[in-house]
């Protein structure tokens, strides 16, 4: 009996009364039931337990990315659900009531993307109705003259902004539209700001990755302890990301801007740059809450001063660019060739669309991909130039300061700093808001037999309790926190309402564009989050956990190598940062301790591997492509970003191991 161990758990209040019994009279003393949890593997050993454990993530990446068996996340996130679910109780043998209760949740966690996708949709829609997106488009035009490295450089530290005071994925939705809106190509948006939200997320919004995350190293230590230990883990992954930024800035501009242009205004792009990055790794040694908040607004508004006084920017003469083009004549089979070299299937799976990938091509066709994204910006220009001609006559000519040009942009700029101040007000504690938005004070609750409990408390959270019998498993939607009512909705109807003489579309006609948007993305979610239920559930007997365990037992010192990437794959399928630090925070301290090394430096790789693997994550990409309503395959997005999130987990690698691995 000594050789089992039981997890003790109290059936009623559904409260862990002691780590771990060693006999059932122990667990009897205390009047709790026990799971017994000595065999977390399945029958055929640790290589075939990862082999069946990755298997569905296996057959998911192949069918996003292999254009030979490729198939749209409408499919293959189900598909990858159904091969965990098998895998679950066909060999790891887990309990069916437990397995089912695992999906019945993940169809509820989906329910929180899906609100935050409709709500910035919504707010989208309505700006654009309000004819107030229209305006800020004339005014970034006339702030950045149309520069596209400023109005990058601008999105980015507006991205790092919201990613502090909101996370959720919230940062794409709310940019992509942006760059969209400015003529950019939809693909090639949303790549950079996926890749853009890699350098933020590590503390999410108001530190939640971190103290939220990393919950589980609290036990046995004091709170003044477990803070140090977040603020160390804050600062060693503030400096590997900043050096990772600096790194690799310039060559993200490029899938927008040729890099003629970024080298050009190299020294804009770092002085932006650090403007964001440099408060956030100056905050992130003495506060872990607010370096991506602070360091967003810091760095929009000493962006905006360098935009609006050309510090470091050249000018972009496109009559040199156009002399440059009809000078240059490539070999028509030199120009075949470069088309077909770059020519990618970005269909959804079906060859539906198609669209052009420039990256991987030979360097005697160089000179034509540089005139072919040279004539691609001038193009951009000249639509702008037909739009700024439109907004003159839906808007008017722009005010002077005595006609209340200040208040015009106060107020048509309210959409984005209402949600903004929102976001800051409800998320942080010592406003006092929160509290009364996330109390789970009981107001009632109705008993459904053995599917569970649900409860809605007097702050309108709702909640289903003990899902499936199943102590601890539980699911809870907090309708005035989570934003989507607020703050989304809420703005986008004082929108309405303030500009309701502009509206040019009806109310209902925009709430019928959000669910048609919806209608796709909504079940590749509902198997994404089923997915990460069925990886995650519960404990010692989840996947994620027997994979964490033995890939650390077997790499030892080498762990290090792919702790990051780890952290990556957790966001990968779970679309969270916080949920990827919950998933192997954990077990990056035990490898870290059983090959002696510093745990916070392991912790803080596993932090940098959570929030670049953002950029490769399916539920941020679907959020994203919904948002600006691009119908191609996840899997053509996913191609493109991989690459600059295996390079930030390499370069934070090497500055880990050459700085900090040894305290």
């Amino acid at each position: 009996m000594s050789d089992i161990v039981y997890n003790c758990v109290d059936p009623d209040g559904g409260i862990r009364c002691a780590e771990s019994c060693v006999s059932l009279d122990a667990c009897n003393d205390c009047n709790c039931a026990f799971l017994d949890l000595s065999d977390t593997g399945g029958p055929w050993g640790d290589f075939m337990d990862v082999f069946f454990c990755l298997f569905p993530i296996i057959v998911l990446v192949i069918t996003v990315t292999v254009p030979r068996f490729m198939l749209p996340t409408t499919v293959s996130l189900p598909l990858a659900a159904f091969l965990m679910f098998l895998v679950r109780l066909a060999y790891l043998g887990s309990d069916p009531l437990l397995t089912t209760a695992s999906v019945i949740l993940g169809l509820l966690e989906a329910l929180t993307p899906l609100s935050i996708m409709a709500g910035a949709i919504c707010l989208f829609e309505t700006m654009e109705s309000t004819l107030c997106l229209p305006f800020m488009m004339r005014e970034i035009e006339a702030l950045t003259e149309g520069h596209p490295i400023a109005e990058l450089m601008l999105i980015f530290a507006f991205a790092y902004l919201v990613e502090g005071a909101s996370g959720f994925g919230t940062p794409a939705a709310l940019s992509a539209p942006m760059l969209v809106r400015r003529h950019y190509p939809a693909v090639e948006s949303v790549v950079v700001v996926l890749i853009f939200n890699t350098f933020a997320t590590v503390w999410g919004a108001v530190g939640t990755p971190l103290w939220f995350g990393f919950q589980s190293l609290e036990d046995g230590i004091s709170s003044a302890t477990f803070d140090e230990l977040l603020l160390t883990i804050s600062s060693k992954a503030a400096v590997a990301l900043a050096a990772s930024a600096l790194v690799l800035m310039p060559l993200i501009l490029t899938i927008l801007v040729p890099w003629q242009h970024v080298l050009s205004n190299i020294l804009f792009v770092y002085l932006s740059l650090l403007s964001t990055i440099g408060p956030s790794v100056a905050l992130a040694h003495i506060n872990y809450e607010f370096p991506s908040l602070i360091g967003g607004i810091v760095g929009c508004m000493l962006s905006a001063i360098l935009v609006k006084y050309k510090v470091g920017m050249t000018h972009m003469d496109h009559s040199v660019a156009e002399e440059q083009e009809i000078s240059f004549t490539p070999n028509p089979e030199a120009a075949e060739d470069t088309s077909n070299a770059g020519e990618e299937v970005t269909g959804t799976g079906n060859g539906e669309s198609k669209g052009t990938e420039t990256e991987n091509v030979a360097p005697e066709n160089a000179e034509g991909l540089h005139c072919e994204k040279t004539k691609k910006l001038m193009q951009r220009q000249l639509s702008r130039r037909e739009e700024t001609a439109s907004f003159h006559d839906s808007l008017g000519p722009r005010k002077t300061y005595q006609e209340g040009y200040l208040t015009d942009v106060f107020l048509r700029t309210f959409p984005l700093w209402g949600v903004v101040l929102l976001l800051i007000a409800t998320r942080v504690e010592q406003f006092g808001i929160k509290e009364h938005l996330i109390s789970t004070e009981k107001y009632f609750s109705i008993h459904f037999g053995t599917l569970g409990t649900f409860r809605l408390s007097t702050s309108v959270v709702f909640e289903f309790r003990d899902i499936m019998t199943y102590p601890n498993l539980n699911w809870n939607y907090e309708l005035f926190y989570v934003p989507f009512i607020l703050p989304f909705i809420l703005i986008s109807l004082l929108t309405m309402l303030i500009f309701r003489k502009d509206l040019t579309s009806r109310p209902r006609d925009i709430a019928f564009v959000v669910l048609d948007r919806l209608k796709t993305p909504a079940i590749a979610l509902f198997g994404a989050l089923v997915l990460v239920q069925l990886m995650i559930q519960m404990e010692e007997v989840a996947p994620a956990f027997i994979l964490g365990t033995v890939l650390s037992d077997w790499f030892q010192e080498a762990f290090v190598v792919i702790s990051p990437l780890l952290g990556a794959l957790g966001s990968f399928f779970s679309g969270s940062t916080t949920v990827s630090n919950l998933t192997f925070g954990s077990i990056q301290r035990i490898a870290a301790e059983s090959i002696g090394t510093s745990s916070t430096t392991m912790l803080a790789l596993q932090a940098v591997g959570g929030s670049a693997g953002n950029g490769i994550c399916l539920n941020n990409i679907i959020s994203a492509c919904a948002v600006v309503g691009l119908n191609i395959g996840e899997g053509q997005l996913l191609l493109r970003t991989y690459k600059y999130v295996f390079a930030t987990t390499t370069i934070s690698t090497a500055i880990m191991l050459a700085f900090f691995f040894r305290f």
